[in-house]
């Protein structure tokens, strides 16, 4: 599988990655569990998730199938939508808990569409939570996603 550097992390990640969103679509543990397990046995390292899929289903999924070593396989990325600190923190804390893993690679700020995000996330402590918990080593790298 072939593999490009993810933007100014360093990190290698494969050209193809898997997206959380359908895996918790069906509800299917196992189903999903599979599907994960066998991308990355193929050479995908790169998974993405976003705290909102599916109700939490999605992480929860991916958590299941990064059990017995895959964890430390992948880059592992997913998304937030505090635009607070508090909320920040809380989805965080959801996040960690649902991927088993007491470390994302990539935390992005997701769905910046509408007027305001950026200020809400840099003055109303978003981002302050965000490089704390970079700090702590609960997230290795901090972006932003639409």
């Amino acid at each position: 599988m072939q593999q490009r550097i993810l933007g100014k992390t360093g990190l290698a990640v494969s050209i193809l990655g898997v997206g959380g969103y359908h895996i918790g679509k069906d509800l299917d543990i196992e189903f999903g569990t599979t599907l994960v397990r066998t991308a990355i046995d193929k050479g995908v390292n790169f998974l993405d998730n976003a705290w909102c899929y599916n109700k939490g289903v999605s992480e929860t999924v991916m958590g299941h199938a990064l059990r017995d070593g895959y964890r430390q396989r992948v880059v592992l990325m997913t998304k937030n939508h505090g635009r607070d600190g508090v909320t920040f923190e809380s989805q965080l804390k959801d996040s960690l808990r649902r991927l088993q893993t007491d470390c994302i690679d990539v935390l992005q700020f997701h769905e910046i569409i509408t007027d305001g995000d950026p200020e809400k996330i840099y003055s109303n402590g978003a981002l302050d939570a965000a490089v704390k918990a970079r700090n702590q080593g609960k997230i290795r790298f901090i972006g932003d996603f639409v």
